[in-house]
């Protein structure tokens, strides 16, 4: 089967970027929030991220209205009956994602594909919620999704393994590369990512050296295209506290508990570029 119409599920910086990722690769494209105001941002800050990539010249205006053309703002989820996929984006809370996969699994087909881009949340605990959790997987991807190609697909034991190779052919033909995860906390990337970033905040607190030194040090000295502290004002300092506790938790190590360079910071409303201030002032 080809994956043909997506459903987004989650307006805000990741979902719109998902959203409009797919959008600009040609594939039917709706996405929807709780509230219609929040899918009326996420669909605005789409537009504007198409008319900067217009204004550098990265791609046509044509094919930025084209793009366009293929986003459909939902009123409600039951415009998501005709989705061959739907990911859901919102916020790290397992109630919240549970409830709106119940609400999902009465409009949605039974070959439907549900996928999570939960980045922290345990997919095996999430598929144990759905009534059919065969057609049930994880989706991380990164930011921002229309830029990065990383996409970690994590499958659970009830996962139906044949449905595989359909998801990654619809992120190959997206110009994106799977890579294939057993559900583990963390996954990959922000096993290896987030301990990277608290230990650089932690030489921060301890005066080792300024943020921009440690990320110069990063980047020359071990081929890294940014630093770490530049990392993590992208991803949200408050993003990587709550995935440092969640890490902490699910594997029983207080190693990962988040550094004071990262709790302060968020504390103080410093949380990245997002807010315009982190380790670096945007």
């Amino acid at each position: 089967m080809s994956i043909e119409v997506i459903g987004v599920v989650g307006a805000g910086t990741m979902g719109s970027g998902i959203a409009q990722m797919f959008a600009e690769k040609g594939l039917t494209t709706r996405l929807w929030d709780r509230t219609e105001e929040l899918t009326r941002r996420g669909v605005d800050a789409i537009r504007k991220r198409l008319d900067k990539s217009v204004e550098k010249g990265t791609i046509s205006a044509e094919a930025a209205a084209e793009s366009l053309t293929r986003l459909h703002p939902a009123a409600s989820l039951a415009e998501f009956a005709d989705a061959d996929l739907v990911i859901e984006a919102i916020f790290e809370d397992c109630a919240a994602k549970t409830a709106l996969y119940r609400q999902l699994e009465e409009i949605v087909r039974a070959d439907t594909l549900i996928g999570s881009n939960t980045s922290s949340l345990s997919v095996t605990d999430l598929s144990g919620t759905l009534a059919r959790p065969e057609r049930f997987l994880g989706l991380h991807f990164f930011n921002p999704p229309t830029r990065l190609a990383l996409v970690e697909v994590i499958t659970t034991a009830a996962f139906q393994a044949e449905r595989l190779q359909e998801v990654n052919d619809l992120l190959q033909r997206c110009g994106k590369q799977p890579v294939t995860v057993k559900d583990s906390p963390g996954f990959i990337v922000n096993r290896l990512l987030l301990p990277l970033i608290n230990e650089a905040a932690r030489l921060v607190d301890s005066g080792v050296a300024s943020p921009a030194d440690i990320d110069t040090a990063m980047r020359l000295g071990t081929l890294h295209p940014a630093g770490p502290l530049q990392v993590a004002d992208l991803i949200g300092l408050d993003i990587c506290c709550d995935i440092l506790q969640k890490l902490a938790s699910s594997l029983d190590n207080p190693n990962y508990l988040p550094s004071a360079a990262l709790t302060n910071r968020v504390a103080a409303g410093k949380l990245g570029r997002k807010s315009g201030c982190g380790f670096y002032s945007y």
